[in-house]
């Protein structure tokens, strides 16, 4: 079997689908009789091997504001490579390409992973109540041009059957558990980073961008007591030098940037009691199970994800009353057996061996 990937999602400071697609690497890198492309978009023609993986950069335009983005040139670059490598199955990352133009031989087979919410943007904007109905007009007609669409969790299987997408099927993403868990607890990090060990630590591991609400998290953790509590922020995109700011203005904070080890982000993730994120909108919330792999309570808007198991400390509301207080309900339940019970019910349902071997069987049966 021969796969090819596109999408615009990846570059070197690129969140979920970036890992996705890495992990995906590394897992069928192990198989054998398999051969898998990437095709994404950079500054200049390239083509290159991670792993096993045959990678393709072609030409592409940087998206503005978008922390490092960028967005395919020419279509027809895309096709001349899917006419040369000739996949039989072809994973669109991507709700927005017209998946028929991508099957150029009638055998080929393409699906679509519904990875980002397209209505998440438009509900930033003051365009969303005009272009709502043109927006579900075009996914259905679009995804359903596709063979099937996979989507991380079940509120989006849901949603899309409701607007009469057929052949939805559910695949959740994963963790690896040799990496995050809550064994890699690291002193001599937090040492290093001049963070106090007697405090709360809270973290955040994500784009720093609107839809993510930055502001909201920065204006909570300034109503906290820092005296008890230390934000550690992980990430990058357009609000960095708001998070910069608060960094020197609030104290008790600290920002690392963009981490790309996955290795020193468990010791972070594991290294803190709280994982905090103040997102008005996830697909699945690849760092919520990466932070409560390693035993972090995990406080966020409930979006009734299959990655938010302990409503007790999920918020309601985006506003800061609610996180402040259900970050001071997560700190009064500190405890090394909540947080064994945390990493050991994420690790039983989530797993990157799972994901793929769910994914492989999708195909398979094509």
């Amino acid at each position: 079997m021969k796969l090819l990937d596109i999408t615009p999602f990846f570059h070197s400071k690129s969140g979920g689908i970036r890992r996705y697609l890495l992990e995906k690497i590394r897992f069928l890198s192990q198989l054998s009789g398999l051969q898998h492309i990437l095709l994404i978009p950079g500054k200049s023609k390239r083509c290159y091997f991670i792993e096993g993986t045959k990678v393709y950069e072609v030409p592409s335009i940087p998206i503005p504001r978008s922390g490092g983005y960028r967005f395919f040139l020419k279509t027809q670059d895309l096709f001349k490579i899917i006419q040369e490598e000739a996949p039989e199955i072809i994973e669109l990352g991507g709700w927005y390409h017209a998946p028929s133009r991508f099957r150029l031989k009638s055998w080929q087979k393409v699906s679509v992973f519904y990875h980002s919410d397209p209505f998440l943007f438009f509900k930033l904007s003051s365009l969303f109540a005009i272009s709502k109905k043109f927006l579900i007009r075009y996914l259905r007609r679009n995804l359903n041009e596709a063979d099937f669409i996979l989507v991380p969790s079940s509120v989006k299987e849901v949603f899309l059957s409701s607007i009469g997408v057929a052949k939805v099927k559910r695949v959740p993403l994963g963790v690896d558990p040799l990496i995050f868990n809550p064994s890699r607890r690291d002193s001599d990090l937090l040492k290093k980073l001049g963070i106090d060990e007697e405090k709360i630590r809270l973290i955040y591991v994500g784009r720093l961008s609107k839809e993510k609400n930055i502001e909201l998290l920065i204006e909570t953790f300034s109503l906290l007591d820092r005296s008890r509590f230390h934000l550690i922020v992980v990430g990058d995109g357009p609000k960095r030098n708001l998070v910069k700011s608060a960094e020197r203005e609030l104290g008790s904070l600290t920002y690392l940037g963009y981490v790309d080890d996955r290795d020193l982000l468990a010791r972070l993730y594991a290294s803190s009691h709280i994982f905090v994120s103040t997102s008005v909108g996830e697909t699945f919330g690849l760092s919520f199970v990466e932070a409560q792999a390693c035993g972090c309570i995990l406080v966020a808007l409930d979006m009734e994800l299959e990655t938010q198991p302990l409503k007790e400390f999920l918020v309601k509301d985006l506003n800061t009353r609610e996180f402040v207080e259900a970050l001071e309900r997560a700190s009064e339940c500190l405890s090394d057996e909540l947080r064994q019970r945390i990493s050991n019910h994420v690790l039983a349902f989530f797993s990157w061996n799972n994901t793929f071997r769910r994914l492989l069987n999708l195909y398979g049966a094509l």
